[in-house]
């Protein structure tokens, strides 16, 4: 089988309150026909679908499109998993139909063994930690921690040993949507679990031969393992990914031949730094119609810098951030070091609270979700 490995959609993602569907339907045009030109068997989605639990319906729109084109080509077979960012009840809702359309998908823990014929996939979402334990009273962290990455161990020794089973000497890959300990991050990825518990080994994926990770965006090999991938996110999804080249990766499990092939990138980010008495030579290589974040090196503080940038630009860029680099010595107001309130969403304003308190949030983030998905909805009415 040819199968291609992708992860980390985030459709109806904002970066700074921009729309980034535009850049997810060129990625899904290009996807398409990578599926058909590359003469791909099966596609493995691994979470993250959408940017959150109750998406836009614009995005829930283009998925779908998506499906419909995929059955189009009736070649291509499709394992889907959910994310932490994923309603696993909202992914689920139409597994029946698509079943019947060979596209399988899994938005929670369960029976998640699939059989594609020329390999056996062990679909596993993001594993939240009421899959995986029961809370009891008097827990330390270190106890929870352990608990948590236990399971998780034990999780996939049984995936693997339900997949030989069936297999009879036919490849095992397996799916996930986690932190593996060695891997790279970068600012866009939310922390799985209270403190990161379900870090875990790469070691617990010994056994498969190949395995299909999404969670983290940067697409990478894991502790130097050409078989345990992150194929990373389509669209560079915060500016910290601005220098990335994204990709998706196609297993060839004829001798299990690996490679990645690049995705096409529709908006350009720039994270630059620059000077304040040689700002407009310092912005002037950035490429038309990009989207910038700008850290300008100052003195002394300067209330009007944005303009000064917006300026600079003279409309041939976007800036979209702008950031003060100052002295440590300067008497300057406290700034906040993460993204201002204007550029969260509700739901992650809520999110980050409950990490700031070190609440165990997953249910309660969940009902946060409905109860913003009804006041839209009365919005609308």
């Amino acid at each position: 089988m040819r199968i291609l490995h992708t992860a980390d959609w985030h459709l109806g993602a904002r970066l700074v309150e921009r729309d980034r569907l535009p850049e997810h339907v060129a990625f899904l045009d290009w996807l398409i026909d990578a599926l058909r030109s590359e003469k791909i068997d099966a596609l493995l989605l691994s979470g993250d679908v959408f940017d959150a639990a109750n998406p836009p319906q614009e995005a829930v729109a283009l998925y779908f499109d998506f499906l419909k084109r995929l059955a189009d080509l009736k070649t291509v077979k499709a394992v889907i998993t959910g994310g932490n960012h994923d309603s696993a009840s909202h992914l689920n809702a139409p597994r029946e139909l698509l079943r019947r359309f060979e596209v399988h998908v899994f938005g929670h823990a369960g029976d998640n063994i699939v059989d594609l014929g020329g390999a056996v996939i062990a679909a596993v979402p993001f594993l939240r930690e009421r899959d995986l334990r029961e809370a009891a009273a008097g827990e330390t962290m270190a106890t929870v921690h352990e608990q948590v990455r236990s399971a998780i161990r034990a999780h996939y020794a049984a995936q693997l040993a339900a997949c030989r089973e069936i297999a009879q000497g036919r490849p095992i890959i397996a799916m996930g949507h986690l932190t593996v300990l060695g891997a790279t991050t970068s600012d866009s990825e939310r922390d799985i679990h209270i403190g990161n518990l379900g870090s875990v080994g790469a070691d617990i994926f010994t056994g498969f031969d190949y395995t299909a990770l999404g969670h983290l965006h940067r697409p990478q090999k894991v502790a130097g393992n050409e078989t345990i991938r992150y194929s990373g996110s389509p669209i560079p999804l915060s500016f910290s990914e601005a220098a990335d080249a994204k990709s998706v990766v196609i297993i060839d499990t004829q001798g299990m031949k690996i490679e990645t092939h690049a995705v096409p990138i529709t908006r350009t980010l720039v994270r630059v730094k620059a000077n304040r008495a040689t700002l407009a030579a310092d912005l002037a290589n950035i490429p038309a119609g990009a989207w910038a974040e700008v850290t300008v090196k100052l003195d002394v503080p300067e209330p009007d810098l944005d303009r000064q940038v917006r300026e600079a630009a003279a409309g041939r860029f976007e800036k979209l951030k702008v950031l003060a680099d100052l002295p440590a010595t300067a008497l300057t107001p406290w700034q906040p070091t993460g993204p201002a309130l204007s550029e969260l969403q509700p739901r992650e304003v809520f999110r980050e609270l409950l990490k700031e308190k070190q609440i165990e949030g997953e249910e309660l983030s969940a009902v946060f979700d409905e109860l913003l998905a009804i006041r839209e909805a009365c919005a609308q009415s």
